[in-house]
């Protein structure tokens, strides 16, 4: 499939560079020598060729006879602005005295540009192409590398390779101050570095090469007083910025400051906790205590905090229930909690494979200080069948609590992340148009 050529500015006959200077003149009228309307130039001295607007015939008018380089037997093509149309972007006021009509080599792709003119500021191009808009000037210096590499370094920034093509003129009225005709063709490379744009135009005796800034439309429509309904936006513009482009930055900066804190928070809490061990025990449980209620020793808790109990056994496709209570000795307070152990495991198709867990723990969030004692009833398969059951018993007090610092660094990264995932996806669909897509964005390419 062709690629597009969003972007590309039209200087690319044979004197479109270098541009010429800026003389002041007047505007001037002049016959058409093919259908008798009237030519008025707005850059004398400058323009060279002219396309009259009522036979669309491309004339020289450095010509003293005027002679016409093509007569075009094409209508008048409608256009969004008007040739004469003025409007101020980049608080400059600009005169539209030029339109083309491009297309890539296969035709598929069209897109519009408009030939702006100052007398004190020479000329800029407004490109249009899918709804998308670039405001864009020649440079009158060289590139190194430009069209050769796939990477340029200019003004400190770096623009990728986006494309490599061919633009080809399908329309053309107006003036211009290179010889433009239908029918005209040039090598082009642009690469990007958004909001800018930088194309390389080339023909058989040079090379034209320009910047460009993407611009929103809302911004063109007001410059121009286009009262008309502006083109929709399709995809993704080579060099269109991403949405908050220039605080995705300091989100990111504000995102790890937090983590940090948030890091540095719990490690503190974690240091100062006295994660102290205040029961434990190993126990063999035989068959005829299946009924009977396991009461541990009596054990201090010194003062009120969290308590986490963990019980463990080595059961091998086995289950073990536990159904236990904290109980305060002074108050008669009772912590009710259930532990359900169990583990199995084996060979399925060659392949081995396992679930569950030799161990299970609960976490009580507040216990007042006082003496406790650990109440426990079990049930468990081996007890049915006769055998005794191994378990381990652990109360642990003051314990550092991890699920609220999760639940904070989930809070700390949830926008940034959202913010990475959907400038990736920005990202990726901005350079699915190219031939050159980084590898990062191109997952699962083939199933697209």
């Amino acid at each position: 499939m062709e690629e597009n050529m969003q972007g590309n500015p039209s200087p690319s006959a044979t004197t479109a560079a270098p541009l010429p200077e800026m003389p002041k003149g007047k505007p001037k009228s002049f016959t058409c020598p093919a259908c008798g309307g009237t030519i008025t130039l707005k850059a004398v001295g400058i323009t060279i060729s002219a396309v009259c607007a009522y036979c669309s015939s491309v004339v020289d008018v450095t010509n003293e006879n005027y002679r016409i380089i093509e007569t075009a037997n094409q209508n008048t093509l409608k256009t969004l602005i008007d040739i004469g149309c003025r409007g101020k972007l980049k608080g400059i006021e600009w005169e539209v005295i030029g339109y083309m009509q491009k297309t890539d080599a296969s035709g598929i792709y069209p897109w519009d540009e408009y030939l702006l003119y100052n007398p004190y500021y020479g000329f800029r191009f407004l490109v249009q192409e899918s709804g998308h808009w670039n405001f864009v000037k020649v440079l009158r210096k060289d590139v190194a590398e430009a069209g050769l590499s796939n990477e340029i370094w200019m003004e400190g920034k770096k623009f990728a390779i986006f494309l490599r093509g061919e633009g080809v003129v399908q329309y053309v009225k107006g003036e211009f101050y290179w010889r433009v005709r239908k029918g005209e063709k040039t090598v082009v490379a642009d690469y990007i570095a958004p909001p800018r744009i930088l194309s390389v135009e080339k023909n058989d005796e040079e090379i034209s090469i320009s910047l460009g800034e993407y611009m929103e439309r809302n911004e063109i429509a007001s410059a121009f007083a286009i009262k008309e309904q502006m083109p929709e936006k399709i995809g993704v513009a080579s060099n269109q910025p991403a949405r908050n482009q220039n605080q995705f930055g300091n989100i990111l900066l504000i995102a790890a400051t937090a983590f940090a804190l948030v890091c540095g928070i719990q490690y503190a809490t974690a240091s100062m906790a006295d994660n102290a061990d205040v029961y434990s025990s190993n126990i063999a449980v035989r068959p005829e205590q299946k009924n009977q209620t396991i009461t541990s020793p009596a054990f201090n808790i010194p003062k009120s905090g969290n308590v986490l109990i963990a019980c463990s056994s080595p059961v091998e496709n086995d289950w073990v229930e536990l159904d236990m209570s904290l109980v305060n000795e002074q108050t008669n307070t009772a912590y009710d909690l259930t532990q359900a152990i169990e583990y199995y495991h084996g060979y399925d198709g060659g392949e081995s494979w396992s679930e569950g867990s030799q161990s299970a723990e609960s976490f009580i969030s507040t216990v007042p200080a006082g003496t406790y004692r650990l109440l426990t009833d079990m049930d468990a398969g081996a007890l049915n069948r006769n055998m005794p059951v191994f378990l381990s018993m652990l109360v642990k007090r003051d314990v550092p609590v991890w699920s609220n610092f999760w639940i904070a660094l989930l809070s700390v990264l949830i926008y940034p992340i959202y913010m990475l995932v959907r400038r990736w996806s920005f990202e990726k669909d901005r350079w699915s148009e190219s031939d050159y897509m980084p590898a990062i964005y191109r997952i699962n390419e083939e199933e697209d």
